[in-house]
């Protein structure tokens, strides 16, 4: 796990070097995102030499998170669920889900009132979880897809050759605005054309039609959305169930979101929460998230994820889990090949248990 820990590292360090000009410069009037993701995989190996079968287990998940920011308001949703699954059937079922809706005190001014719920439901709890707070907090996101654009526009340009030098940070700026008006136009071709307008007054060139064809692809292109930012929240809060069955309290939470883009082909995104009644130190949950991708080339991707669920009931010891998966896929031609490492633990279990896979598709015709 430590090896594929300095890759991540490595990774996310050639990222951050890559680009003298950081996406998080930019600021986008209003920011609306939206992102899903769905996984699963299942082993079964059956020995006839012994009894039962010898690996039958597996795993779906899925996340979704809906992010909305502008002036004067914005708010936040979430989602997670993990399903673990054995000989066939639901082992176990984690599911959380969670809102905020945020009113800024100023125009364009970080600071923040909220008021927000979270639900949770684990197989292994005695009922589900809900708890409503309200609270002040601090930070702001942005949606930096515009930039991203920008940025990649001029990367492409410069491997094609349609440009010889470089563009200036002023007019990478200039275009990612255009590029976030983009609804203020009514058609797409009168963008582009303002664009091209921008980066032939700065190269001293026309741009031919393939050139300007690829900048529209770029620009039209959705699903690979880029933001940064940060909250911080503190709130006070009551829990309409606990999910551990006992007495409703009311709860003191603490919250922070992170999300850096290091350069237009990778996303971090980083969550923090812990809740608790008043000697929070002593009867707690906290979870904690973390997921990086980074796309390497045109052909490379590498993905790393990382999430822990703690619980910590009154007078016992802590009790949750903690997953890490790492991923390498390549797209070659005809042919794509996937690495994954996968590991996961449980608060009583001595150590990690570790799973490998590595896949392979080939088109013949």
């Amino acid at each position: 796990m430590k090896r594929w820990g300095a890759l991540f590292a490595v990774a996310f360090g050639v990222a951050v070097a890559a680009y003298p000009m950081s996406l998080c410069e930019y600021r986008a009037p209003a920011t609306d995102l939206v992102n899903g993701r769905l996984s699963f995989y299942y082993r079964h190996f059956d020995d006839p030499a012994t009894v039962g079968s010898d690996i039958s287990s597996g795993q779906f998940a899925l996340s979704f998170d809906r992010l909305s920011d502008a002036p004067g308001q914005g708010f936040a949703l979430s989602g997670t669920g993990e399903f673990s699954l054995y000989n066939l059937k639901l082992a176990r079922a984690f599911v959380q889900a969670s809102g905020t809706q945020r009113q800024y005190l100023a125009q364009n001014a970080p600071y923040f009132t909220f008021g927000g719920f979270d639900f949770s439901l684990d197989t292994a709890q005695a009922q589900p979880g809900i708890e409503v707070r309200a609270g002040l907090g601090y930070g702001r996101f942005t949606d930096v897809t515009p930039l991203a654009k920008a940025l990649r526009i001029e990367r492409k340009l410069l491997e094609r050759g349609a440009i010889t030098v470089a563009l200036s940070q002023a007019t990478l700026m200039a275009v990612a605005q255009e590029i976030g008006r983009r609804a203020e136009y009514e058609q797409l071709a009168d963008l582009l054309a303002v664009v091209e307008n921008l980066i032939e007054a700065e190269a001293g060139l026309t741009l031919n039609a393939r050139a300007v064809l690829l900048m529209e692809e770029i620009i039209a292109e959705v699903g690979q959305e880029r933001f940064c930012g940060w909250t911080a929240q503190f709130g006070m809060g009551y829990e309409l169930l606990d999910p551990r069955g006992g007495p409703r309290d009311f709860l003191v939470s603490f919250a922070v979101d992170g999300a850096i883009a290091p350069e237009p082909g990778s996303q971090l995104l980083l969550r923090a929460f812990l809740s608790g009644p008043y000697r929070i130190l002593e009867q707690h949950s906290f979870t904690l998230s973390a997921s990086y991708d980074y796309q390497l080339n045109e052909t490379v991707t590498f993905t790393a994820r990382y999430s822990l669920r703690q619980v910590k009931p009154a007078g016992q010891l802590p009790a949750g889990n903690q997953s890490a998966a790492f991923q390498l896929s390549f797209e070659l031609g005809g042919a794509s090949v996937s690495l994954q490492v996968a590991f996961s633990k449980t608060a009583e279990a001595p150590g990690w248990t570790q799973d490998f896979l590595v896949s392979a598709t080939l088109d013949l015709w």
